[in-house]
């Protein structure tokens, strides 16, 4: 019996590359504006973190069923699950962390053991500050921890349970994060605790579980209600935020998020599923996890090209481009510089070493 696994969907990849410009606009552009409007970059990773709970949560119940059909072994299925996320996320990650370190040690200020053991968002709380252009990889860090974890949960408690566990962990984080805003409200960055993520990541679940009884759970599906839906928590999102709810935002948008997902896998439809369909958007989605690890340090990496980086200079050639001023056309000259390069890491690195997943499925 061959073990049931998610299939492709691809309006996913170009949602991808919608979440990584959020994250993007909220990092080039800080003090737009927009940002101060609409929380881009939250919005984003959130988004990240409910896609990553639905898609791994999916495969691992698939794997549960054939574990408990007898088709599969727990420690075969560990082993899968663990080697495959190793060489899709650790060699470009690591590729990353060590180049930036080999360029200028100085931009990890003493903190390099905190990034090579996966561990920066910790990093962030300790410190209580964003660090710098290393800040992004906070995420990775959650979602790295998250994996450590999810399989044992899945495969080891009962199917019947899981329906309550995934919500109740949804629950333990809002109420985490409403501690921390009660009593330390002085530390903006426990945002970055991996418990402050798992409100997304456990929706994310939730889906996956209701996603694989989709016939009892039709009226979920359907265009109009999705709508309905979708409409009434972007508008409880907004006021969520603009309220300073903070603790409730990361939910209120993983709902949101939930949401496009479930319709994603049917297939936007018209306009907006031509636009979602089209090839580049769905290369670009495909490249998105360079274009994530790579965007924050590519405004550093053109300063140091134009040989005007101060804070952190690296011994590269310099070419000063002085007709370069408008800085409308420099973030134009930065995005382009930034799908080049992930583009180059996508057919040089990742590329090649993904065909490695085929010996373990």
């Amino acid at each position: 019996m061959d073990q049931k696994k998610l299939s492709f969907i691809p309006q996913l990849d170009s949602f991808r590359f919608i979440a990584v410009c959020l994250v993007i606009i909220s990092h080039w552009l800080p003090g737009n504006i927009i940002n101060r409007i609409i929380p881009n970059g939250f919005i984003g990773v959130t988004f990240f973190f409910v896609l990553s709970g639905y898609l791994i949560s999916t495969n691992l119940l698939y794997a549960k069923e054939s574990i408990d059909a007898g088709y599969l072994t727990r420690g075969r299925a560990f082993k899968v699950f663990y080697i495959r996320r190793t060489i899709r996320i650790f060699p470009l990650y690591y590729f990353v962390v060590i180049s930036v370190y080999l360029l200028n040690k100085n931009i990890y200020d003493g903190h390099i053991i905190w990034y090579l053991t996966y561990l920066p968002n910790f990093l962030v709380f300790k410190e209580q500050h964003w660090m710098g252009m290393l800040s992004h990889l906070w995420s990775l860090g959650a979602e790295e921890q998250f994996y450590l974890v999810w399989p044992f949960l899945i495969f080891f408690i009962r199917e019947k349970y899981l329906k309550f566990l995934f919500p109740g962990i949804v629950l333990a984080s809002v109420l985490c994060k409403f501690c921390f805003f009660i009593y330390i409200p002085e530390n903006t960055c426990t945002s970055a605790l991996t418990i402050s993520c798992l409100d997304a990541f456990g929706v994310g679940a939730s889906l996956a579980l209701l996603t694989l009884k989709e016939k009892q759970n039709d009226f979920i599906f359907s265009n109009k209600n999705f709508w309905l839906y979708f409409i009434a928590m972007v508008i409880t999102s907004a006021i969520v935020f603009i309220n300073g709810i903070i603790f409730l935002l990361g939910f209120c948008i993983s709902i949101v998020s939930a949401l496009i997902i479930i319709k994603a896998t049917k297939g936007f439809k018209g306009l907006g599923g031509k636009i979602l369909d089209h090839p580049i958007l769905l290369y670009l989605g495909k490249i998105s996890y360079g274009i994530y690890i790579y965007h924050f340090f590519i405004p550093w990496l053109i300063r140091c090209i134009r040989g005007q980086e101060i804070t952190y200079p690296t011994v590269i050639p310099v070419f000063p481009m002085n007709w370069l001023h408008n800085p409308f056309l420099l973030m134009g000259i930065e995005f382009l510089v930034l799908i080049i390069i992930a583009s180059l890491s996508w057919f040089l690195i990742e590329k090649p070493i993904l065909k490695f997943k085929k010996y373990f499925v």
